[in-house]
């Protein structure tokens, strides 16, 4: 069966295009913030499948073919750029690999590599999440597990009540339909090697909170060191989500990647 890959997005602004991916459980919204702080770009937010306004995850969706599918609204849209965050940036990463030539410039938050090991903690919590999906179904009360530490995923939303309020009833709203019939299985059963990161083009620049996990910590050490033209930049007192968390220290970096401003 042909996966459905109806994907909505969401615009704002006018100038280049660049286009946002979410993390996992959230949509396109949540980048309101920082796209109020960067005018002059034509801001184009995806819903991932099972996200948002999305068509829904199916199984067998594999993440090659989910690049595929972003090359083509790439090349609709007529952005050169990608911002991704954490799960998002897997789906980005992927792209920048298989369509080198389409993308001038590559931002990662946390970044997510298919194949590399991931937290215990959040293995833990995904189980936790499907045990607690099948007994009671989607709503509030999943949310909320998803959001408990650890893993930390969330924690750095701790500073800022507002944010972590905002992201809660984003999951809220989130189906867990793959909770249910493994559609993630197929997807992040991918994996991501030295050479494949090698092919990347894009001049890019990662985003890390200094207080993120250590799986994202390797993560973005190992893109910093292989990645051809790539620069690491740290923020401080920030978590999982400095895109999210930090967005008023993140905007001005983002305004010099994004306008091809030479590295510092």
């Amino acid at each position: 069966m042909t996966a459905d890959l109806r994907l909505h997005l969401h615009r704002q602004g006018d100038g280049p295009a660049v286009l946002w991916i979410h993390g996992y459980t959230m949509d396109s919204t949540t980048w309101q913030p920082l796209w109020d702080r960067l005018p002059g770009f034509t801001h184009i937010g995806v819903d991932l499948p099972g996200h948002g306004s999305s068509a829904p995850l199916t199984p067998g969706l594999t993440l090659p073919a989910l690049a595929g599918r972003l090359a083509e609204v790439v090349k609709e849209t007529g952005a050169r750029s990608v911002v991704a965050l954490s799960f998002g940036s897997m789906s980005a990463l992927q792209l920048a690999i298989q369509e080198p030539g389409l993308l001038d410039r590559l931002v990662l938050a946390a970044p997510t590599l298919a194949g590399t090991p991931n937290e215990d903690s959040a293995r833990v919590r995904y189980q936790q999440l499907a045990m607690l999906h099948r007994f009671a179904g989607p709503g509030e009360q999943l949310a909320d597990l998803w959001m408990q530490s650890p893993p930390d995923i969330f924690t750095g939303t701790e500073r800022h009540p507002e944010l972590r309020a905002a992201l809660r009833a984003v999951i809220a709203r989130h189906s867990w339909a793959e909770l249910g019939n493994r559609a993630m299985d197929a997807l992040t059963a991918h994996r991501h090697t030295a050479d494949d990161l090698r092919r990347i083009t894009a001049r890019t620049l990662v985003l890390l909170g200094d207080e993120d996990m250590p799986a994202f910590v390797r993560n973005a050490g190992l893109l910093r060191d292989t990645v051809p033209d790539c620069r690491l930049e740290t923020l401080p007192e920030t978590g999982h989500l400095p895109l999210l968390e930090r967005p008023d220290v993140c905007a001005p970096l983002l305004a010099a990647h994004l306008a091809g401003a030479p590295s510092q």
